[in-house]
């Protein structure tokens, strides 16, 4: 690697260096840093990797979980980082240590993407590697990483500048790499995280509309977004729709209510990490730089003297993210969380979780800085880019320490890993409580099973008597669970009150070999067939875009 390559590309490997600091606090030991979420993403990994292992694509069953019961866990959550984690386990990684290199990953394409995308919009490299800066060390995006382990959410903060790269590039001339990237990475964003996404897409959707012009330009702009919602509907639409088949909407409806923060632990910078000043275990303080930013933004905008016009436009739409996001954080919108219309809303179960937008727009408005000349200065550009990183640095060490942990027990987790019922299924009588004696058990008359194999999506065996049989597999009944008998699909019953929310059927006498396998629903097999179609239809899109742009 040869000096003028490292000049060329400095500011990518000064994000990744950066980046890298407040990470060392998860590498420093081989024992997992103990967060929100991670201890549950562990078994989660595990399902997704064994799933996917046992050839269950796209992944939806976790059925290893819920003492072999299995649920739904996947048809309703992200998909992105566990097929990372996934791709560093078939690397060789340990299942802890998959999961660390996972987040720190996602950690790190948020800021190169960052970066990419203020370079891309401002034609100026030293203010995109500013933004990324902001953006990296941003209190609550640190938080996410080091406090909560969200792991889905990570990934989300990456995609958004992916998309806004891309889209801001399509917007300003047409190109089918940019359509491409565009609709990619919405489905990227989408298969990240549920309510982040929803969130995200909306700030991607308001961008379009500051700064599209004409007919043309919005065309452009809006198709790719719909696009990309083309492209990761085997998804979403399952998540949405079928999503009244669980306790998530009647155990989340009303979760909310407690959890609006007061507005000064947004205002109030916690520079020392203070747990005392934590809201429910999270530092959710803007920051001081944050909001010195937003502060030197609105006093440039109103003296006028943010001279550049698309800087101002870039901070009418940042503040205008800000406001919607303190509009949904605070108890003003609760009329609009207790709608019943407003069910989808209630699927960011807090509504602090709203911040992850100020993370994002907090950060373009740094470019508010550059206004004062004396940043424009090489040692006052830098220090400002030092005290940014500095002033973080309690955010670095682990407030609830490390968990020393037993990769068996997380490769082999009994329970459902979900905490309000989000994926738990109405039909059963909630999560299991032990491992049946028996997976297939026969309920009626006498006969014999063998050869049982069982898998993550299915189970295969053969069955023997002189009569007929009820039988019943141990499983949780959901939408796609399809029983053959000599290759013969059988009605299935799933409402036996001694088994409930399990499968059950009959045989008749004689020899026959069974296969009880998890399919597509009707809903999840269109959905699929839009997603294949939109993928297929790239192909004859790329040939338009190079006759009529001559690519």
């Amino acid at each position: 690697m040869n000096l003028k390559f490292l000049k060329k590309h400095k500011y990518f490997f000064l994000i990744i260096l950066f980046s890298l600091v407040p990470l060392s606090s998860i590498f420093v030991t081989e024992n997992l840093i103990h967060t929100h979420d991670g201890l549950v993403q562990l078994p989660r990994l595990a399902a997704y990797f064994k799933a996917l292992s046992d050839g269950h694509f796209p992944v939806r069953w976790a059925g290893y979980l819920n003492y072999g019961y299995g649920l739904p866990l996947f048809n309703f959550i992200y998909h992105v980082p566990y097929l990372a984690g996934s791709a560093f386990l078939v690397i060789g990684f340990s299942l802890v240590n998959s999961f660390k290199l996972s987040l720190a990953l996602g950690f790190i394409l948020s800021g190169v993407f960052m970066y990419l995308f203020g370079k891309r919009f401002f034609g100026d490299a030293r203010k995109g590697f500013l933004i990324a800066i902001a953006y990296q060390f941003m209190p609550f995006h640190l938080v996410e990483v080091l406090t909560r382990g969200s792991f889905g959410s990570i990934y989300a903060y990456a995609f958004l500048p992916l998309t806004l790269y891309a889209l801001y590039g399509l917007i300003k001339k047409s190109s089918f790499k940019n359509f491409f990237l565009t609709a990619v990475s919405v489905f990227l964003l989408v298969y990240s995280h549920n309510s982040l996404s929803l969130s995200f897409f909306g700030a991607i959707f308001l961008f379009a509309l500051f700064f599209a012009k004409g007919k043309t330009e919005y065309f452009r702009a809006f198709s790719a977004l719909i696009y990309g919602l083309i492209l990761s509907a085997f998804y979403w639409m399952p998540a949405l729709l079928e999503h009244k088949y669980t306790y998530g909407d009647l155990l989340m409806r009303n979760l909310y209510k407690d959890h609006f923060a007061p507005l000064s632990d947004f205002l109030i910078p916690n520079i020392i990490n203070n747990p005392s000043a934590f809201f429910e275990g999270v530092n959710l303080s803007i920051g001081l730089f944050h909001l010195l930013a937003v502060v030197i933004a609105i006093a440039l905008l109103f003296a006028g003297k943010m001279t550049e016009k698309q800087d101002r436009k870039l901070s009418y739409y940042a503040l205008s993210l800000i406001l919607i996001g303190f509009f949904f954080m605070t108890s003003i919108s609760r009329f609009i969380w207790d709608l019943n219309i407003s069910s989808f809303l209630r699927q960011f179960q807090f509504p602090w979780r709203f911040l992850s937008l100020t993370v994002f727009a907090t950060s373009i408005l740094f470019v508010g800085f550059l206004y004062y000349p004396k940043f424009k200065q090489k040692y006052s550009y830098a220090g400002l880019i030092f005290f940014i990183v500095l002033i973080t640095v309690f955010m670095w060490k682990p407030t609830e320490g490390y968990d020393k942990i037993d990769e068996k027990y997380y490769w082999n987790f009994p329970l459902n890993t979900t905490y309000y019922g989000e994926t738990d299924v109405i039909w059963s009588a909630g999560p299991a409580k032990d491992y049946p004696k028996k997976r297939i058990e026969i309920i009626g008359g006498d006969g014999e099973i063998a050869d049982l194999i069982v898998k993550n999506h299915y189970q295969k065996f053969e069955v023997s008597s002189e009569e007929s049989l009820g039988i019943v597999s141990h499983v949780q009944y959901f939408p796609g669970w399809r029983v053959y008998v000599d290759g013969n699909q059988v009605p299935i019953e799933f409402q036996d009150p001694n088994n409930r929310g399990e499968i059950t059927f009959n045989t008749s006498k004689g020899v026959h070999n069974v296969l009880i396998k998890f399919e597509e629903s009707a809903l999840r097999f269109i959905a699929d067939v839009i997603s294949l179609a939109g993928f297929i239809l790239f192909i004859p899109l790329f040939y338009v875009y190079k006759k009529m742009f001559k690519e």
